[in-house]
């Protein structure tokens, strides 16, 4: 019987449709089938499909925060990561005027991660200082 490689093959196809979208590489290996026979009796059974995904870009670049200011924002890749380091000795945040990220209050010391899946120009600014803002720019 012939059902198992094609549902095998469903699933792969069901894994990769799931993951579409997204700009990042994706690679599906389908392992082999295991075929075991006892006294006459044949059970193939199909291993899951697995699925690994490696993100465009992938550099990072930082924004520290100090004197109440950003300081110099970098032009970032999408698929990037910022992290944003607060050495200030107050509290700040660092939050996108359109919502895409907020870190919370980072106290000193504190870092926050964001990493990029879309170009564009991003305004920022601190919730808690809104005097303070800036532009980071993410190219395609």
């Amino acid at each position: 019987m012939r059902t198992r490689p094609i549902l095998t093959l469903l699933a792969v196809a069901l894994v990769v449709a799931a993951c579409g979208g997204d700009t990042s590489d994706t690679t599906t290996t389908a392992p082999e089938a295991a075929t075991t026979t006892a006294a006459g009796d044949t059970t193939t059974t199909a291993p899951e499909a697995t699925t690994t995904t490696a993100a465009t870009g992938g550099d990072t670049a930082t924004i520290t925060i100090a004197d109440f200011s950003f300081g110099e924002v970098p032009t970032v890749s999408v698929g990037d990561t910022v992290v944003v380091e607060n050495t200030d000795g107050a509290g700040h945040t660092w939050t996108a005027s359109d919502g895409t990220f907020d870190s919370g209050t980072l106290g000193d010391g504190d870092t926050f991660e964001f990493t990029f899946t879309e170009a564009g120009e991003y305004d920022f600014f601190c919730s808690i200082h809104p005097s303070m803002t800036g532009t980071i720019t993410v190219e395609g």
